[in-house]
């Protein structure tokens, strides 16, 4: 059942949004003609503010500065919560995601490999292309504690040998380091020692540092300077509750004197992203929504929810995450699908042990 969502992320963003919130629509519908498997306790409320963050978000570019209809790249929020809600129902079903999964990212992987060889340049008037390469590392990364939990045996073995490629051809650090993280995971020797999978996430920071993480050069000071100047604009013009919108945004970062006068197009912080291009109010807004799912995960034990979390925090501390609303809403979705699968795998154990118990309380009172 996670099959539509990962296809979709290869539609045009266009047809990406439509497509998206159609799935959604149908969703629904069919939840309220023939019901369905109760959602999982606490969705409702960790949908809610995601959606105030929505409205938020678009009150800056579209209302109070551009005027109805002036800037649509702000309702991709509304798009993500659509995802969201698609990730929590797909997540009751049980089919199993493995064979899809591993699919979709041998496709993935292989149309940056033939880009990578061929070093061709992506046509975004065309119906099917991914995201670039940051954003597809950013979209499969939201993915791994899936493959670590829920995939079994050589199949998984097989997804993290396919994203130690895809990182290579995407060139992400970032994405092989977490993919080396979950490797080691992965052997039971090193995960029934604490002590082998601490040289083990060693190994991925020398690996990420060796890599060239070290600010000295060229593509990590540009990331430094353009956190510094979306600092700058966050600080001063971009100080208000609500802003003027990316568009606006990624204007300044290109008019700043940027080294080598590159063109840049976000900020790559997702934090410094939202603030900066939609104010303090939905900032305000997605940490409430961050710090909910956090809270509720762990009251529920959902350790997918909660590693699929951390993992897409680590990654939006780097990257914007939200500048394109395929992999914004794929890898809501993730999030979705873990928290609903996390917490069925948590529900059937429960449910398991109470079983057994009134059955031994049974034999009990009547031997």
């Amino acid at each position: 059942m996670i099959a539509p969502a990962l296809i979709l992320s290869f539609l045009s963003p266009t047809f990406y949004s439509i497509a998206a919130l159609a799935l959604a629509s149908l969703i629904f519908m069919q939840r309220g003609f023939r019901g369905g498997t109760p959602f999982p306790e606490g969705s409702s409320s960790l949908l809610a503010p995601f959606l105030i963050l929505a409205m938020l978000a678009v009150i800056g570019p579209t209302f109070i500065y551009g005027g109805f209809g002036r800037d649509f790249e702000a309702f991709k929020f509304f798009i993500a919560a659509a995802m969201f809600f698609v990730g929590i129902n797909l997540g009751l079903a049980s089919k199993k995601e493995a064979p899809i999964l591993a699919i979709f990212l041998l496709v993935i992987t292989v149309y940056h490999a033939t880009n990578y060889s061929a070093e061709g340049i992506v046509n975004q008037d065309a119906f099917l292309y991914p995201p670039d390469n940051n954003h597809t590392a950013a979209m499969v990364a939201s993915f791994i504690p899936l493959i670590v939990t829920r995939v079994k045996g050589g199949l998984r073995f097989i997804c993290l040998a396919v994203l130690i490629a895809l990182a290579f051809f995407v060139s992400s650090r970032a994405l092989m380091a977490l993919t080396l993280v979950g490797f080691a995971i992965s052997l039971d020797a090193v995960r029934k020692n604490r002590f082998i999978l601490a040289i083990f996430v060693t190994i991925a920071v020398v690996f990420l540092f060796t890599r060239g993480l070290s600010f000295g050069n060229f593509s990590d000071q540009l990331r430094l300077q353009i956190i510094q100047v979306s600092l700058d604009f966050a600080r001063t013009g971009g100080a208000h509750a609500f802003n003027f919108g990316e568009a606006a945004f990624t204007n300044f970062l290109n008019v700043y004197p940027i080294d080598r006068r590159l063109e840049i197009q976000h900020a790559h912080n997702v934090l410094l992203q939202i603030w900066a291009a939609y104010g303090i109010l939905p900032l305000l807004a997605f940490l409430v929504f961050i710090a909910n799912v956090a809270l509720k995960a762990l009251r529920l034990r959902n350790q997918l929810a909660l590693l699929t979390l951390g993992t897409i925090m680590v990654v939006g501390m780097i990257e914007s995450l939200i500048t394109d609303i395929r992999a914004f809403g794929t890898i809501m979705f993730a999030l979705g699908y873990a928290y609903s699968r996390g917490r069925s795998i948590h529900s059937m154990n429960v449910k398991v042990r109470r079983t057994v118990d009134s059955i031994g309380s049974s034999k009990v009172a009547h031997p």
